[in-house]
């Protein structure tokens, strides 16, 4: 007998509860694949990297949907945070290719911390790796440290910053016309990934138990999950598009447009008129 994981059971719940997405919503990775599958001659390392995180945001638009169809959607907001942040990058990476060099740069200093992490905690495995890795990330993060520096108004140094860019995720976000996108997505999609105080209380329903949280499935943040990875994956489309001069197919209007066509509340139904109101 097979194993089952999740609640597939309630996919038809999710599909019914969405169906202009599940009409529409393939034609994401269509356009995508359109894109990123193309054969492209001399292509600066940015660019790669759009190409890649490109393929990456896909793939969590398919773990959003997964969860969100097992009615999972508390766990499809935490993979949406996740895209949100991809999307901004890429965006980021296109509009200011020098600012590339620190996501590229960052990675000496990740590796030093983790061989760090090992010599203070798990001696024997550190005592595994190759004593030459260890030297050459040494060596490397010697020579990036200063690139990472924060240093204040006198010019000393406060230490290294807490990632890759000098500026924050938020001010990545209005740099690159996501600033309206970060404050709907961001405080709540991360309230999940820490489950703050905030992020705990939405995993209740008064109406069942105010006392424990909500057993899955539920249909519970599946359409801000859903729609939230939705434009998301519009933006990374289109900035894969413009990164490399072609036109997806879907072409981006056209996901534009479904997008409002499949999360857009319908217009409030006109009251009716009077025969004479109707007449004039």
């Amino acid at each position: 007998m097979g194993r089952v994981f999740g609640f597939p059971e309630f996919a038809p719940t999710v599909e019914a509860a969405f169906p202009r997405f599940w009409e529409v919503g393939p034609h994401l990775l269509t356009a995508m694949h359109s894109v990123v599958d193309r054969e492209y001659a001399a292509v600066e390392q940015h660019r790669r990297a759009i190409l890649n995180l490109g393929m990456i945001a896909g793939s969590s638009l398919v773990e959003t949907v997964i969860l969100t169809v097992n009615g999972l959607g508390h766990g499809g907001m935490r993979i949406l945070r996740s895209l949100l942040e991809t999307a901004i990058n890429i965006e980021y990476f296109r509009l200011h290719p020098g600012s590339f060099e620190d996501y590229r740069e960052w990675v000496h200093v990740e590796r030093f911390r983790e061989f760090e992490f090992l010599r203070e905690n798990a001696p024997q495995i550190y005592a595994e790796i190759d004593p030459e890795n260890i030297e050459q990330a040494r060596k490397e993060m010697a020579r990036v440290r200063s690139r990472f520096l924060m240093r204040d108004r006198n010019g000393k140094s406060r230490g290294l910053r807490s990632g890759w860019s000098s500026l924050n995720l938020d001010a990545r976000a209005v740099a690159t016309g996501f600033a309206d996108s970060y404050r709907t997505i961001n405080p709540i999609a991360s309230s999940f990934i820490h489950e703050t105080m905030y992020g705990l209380l939405r995993h209740f329903d008064a109406s069942h138990d105010p006392h424990r949280v909500e057993v899955p499935p539920t249909l519970d943040w599946a359409a801000q999950a859903l729609s939230g990875a939705h434009h998301c994956m519009v933006r990374v489309v289109s900035t894969l598009a413009q990164t490399f001069a072609v036109e997806p197919d879907p072409n981006v209007a056209t996901l534009e447009h479904e997008w409002h066509y499949a999360w857009d509340p319908p217009p409030e139904p006109q009251q009716a008129r009077e025969p004479e109101q109707a007449a004039q």
